[in-house]
């Protein structure tokens, strides 16, 4: 397995390379077939009364699919703590829909009011567990607006409605794209990779 731990900002130290492969060390099972690892801790420029200055990002790469963890805190073994559930679970959700992720099950999407008859039997555990893994569509929308774009005009199109992403038809490129905003209040872009 292939990892690749790289500070911004920070020396990753031995202590740090060490507390960080003990974490990954402790999902192997789940990491098999990971073909690479990315770790990326970045530190920002502290400033008085700044907090969160550090971001722990951990990106998997697994057969067809990426699975992504990032925390954000002041202390990174704190972080590093705090990344281990949410990376658990991200890998068990993945071991559990890889057959689907790999396309030899068919995909399975509870509608509401299914969904909300199975959680009337259920305990609130097993309910928090099944409304982590089993996707809920809740609402469809239908996009009408078809008129090509360029991103800085999605962008404020976005802002507009107050909506954490936007799809609209990219102007540059003719194809569809998606912006959206990022924790950190830059925005991303989203577009299919030419084949």
């Amino acid at each position: 397995m292939n990892i690749i731990i790289t500070g911004r900002g920070l020396k990753i130290t031995k202590a740090i390379r060490s507390g960080i492969k003990d974490m990954l060390s402790k999902h192997n099972n789940f990491l098999k077939k990971a073909t690479k690892i990315e770790v990326e801790v970045k530190q920002t420029d502290s400033h008085e009364g700044v907090k969160d200055d550090i971001t722990l990002e951990i990106t998997i790469t697994m057969p067809k699919v990426l699975i992504r963890v990032e925390e954000r805190g002041s202390d990174l073994y704190i972080l590093i703590d705090k990344v281990d559930p949410v990376l658990r679970r991200r890998l068990v959700r993945y071991s559990e829909y890889k057959r689907k992720l790999e396309g030899k099950e068919s995909w399975k999407i509870l509608a509401k009011k299914k969904f909300e008859e199975e959680i009337e039997k259920l305990d609130e555990d097993v309910y928090a567990q099944k409304a982590e893994v089993e996707p809920l569509i809740t609402r469809y929308k239908q996009y009408s607006q078809n008129s090509p774009m360029h991103p800085m005009e999605a962008i404020e199109r976005m802002e507009l409605l107050g909506h954490e992403a936007f799809l609209f038809k990219n102007i540059e490129t003719n194809k569809y794209s998606m912006v959206y905003k990022r924790k950190d209040n830059t925005y991303g872009l989203v577009e299919p990779k030419e084949q």
